[in-house]
């Protein structure tokens, strides 16, 4: 799991600045600064490729409500996103990815704000989500489509403790759980569906990394330039063209933001140096 700082950066994603970010593609423990909170079990959110019932493309936040057995009901259990600060910036935007997968019962995904004095849902969704296939060598789910949730506003929320939570209810079923992954949060426009899709086509791995670096893409378009940005926005090493692959074993230890030039698109992707 990658290990999140907070940042901001000054550089545009086409006509979007990306305030922050999460994809949960470097590990097996939440990202630093994110929390899980079940009120109703022990039972919590974990991040990863899989849990007990599907697997995914690449790393996500997952409640495994299949796992969580039988007896036990989770109405409202929480995964909750480091302070953000939003103070003073423009028309902040909320995108992410998710799918659900109900057994009987419509389970719920709501999404809220926290507007510097009390949570605010700004999001909900019930049912079935997303696109499930079966892997017949392990008899599990694996997500091949997510639905997107792209362009929620946050100007109404936006202070200096500002924060998200996602909150899952299995609506008192038996039932088998949620994915949540790619969460952005941009300012100065609107980050659309092509947009956010194409970022999660770009697969960055190993991450994280020690040496070398790849980059593979779903889509036609060519990769170009590849840069790495360190956490305060300075841009520290520069590939001018596609490689098949990135060296990037003289970096010192700790997390970095790798930018893709993929044809007219911009792709941010976190990865961690070991």
């Amino acid at each position: 799991m990658k290990k999140l700082f907070l940042f901001f950066l000054s550089i545009c994603v086409i006509c979007n600045a990306q305030v922050f970010s999460e994809d949960f593609n470097s590990g097996s423990t939440l990202p630093a600064g994110w929390a899980a909170d079940n009120p109703d079990t022990s039972y919590n959110w974990g991040v990863g490729t899989q849990n007990g019932f599907a697997s995914f493309p690449s790393g996500a936040a997952f409640f495994d409500d299949d796992a969580a057995g039988p007896t036990s009901i989770n109405t409202n259990a929480r995964l909750i996103s480091p302070v953000i600060n939003l103070t003073g910036v423009s028309a902040p935007k909320l995108s992410f990815k998710y799918a659900n997968k109900t057994y009987d019962l419509d389970s719920i995904l709501k999404v809220e704000a926290f507007n510097g004095t009390v949570w605010v849902q700004i999001f909900m969704s019930s049912g079935d989500k997303g696109v499930w296939d079966i892997d017949f060598n392990t008899f599990s789910y694996v997500v091949t489509t997510y639905e997107i949730a792209a362009d929620i506003d946050l100007t109404p929320y936006a202070n200096a403790n500002f924060q998200l939570r996602f909150v899952y209810d299995d609506a008192g079923d038996y039932s088998y759980g949620i994915v949540v992954d790619d969460l952005l949060i941009t300012s100065g426009g609107t980050l659309g569906t092509s947009e956010i899709s194409v970022a999660g086509k770009v697969k960055v791995y190993p991450n994280p990394v020690k040496d070398n670096v790849f980059i593979t893409s779903d889509h036609q378009n060519k990769i170009g330039k590849v840069s790495i940005i360190d956490m305060s926005g300075k841009t520290i090493k520069t590939f001018d063209k596609k490689l098949e692959s990135y060296d990037l074993s003289d970096l010192p230890r700790g997390t970095y933001i790798m930018t893709i030039n993929e044809d007219k698109d911009a792709i941010k992707k976190k990865i961690i140096k070991e």
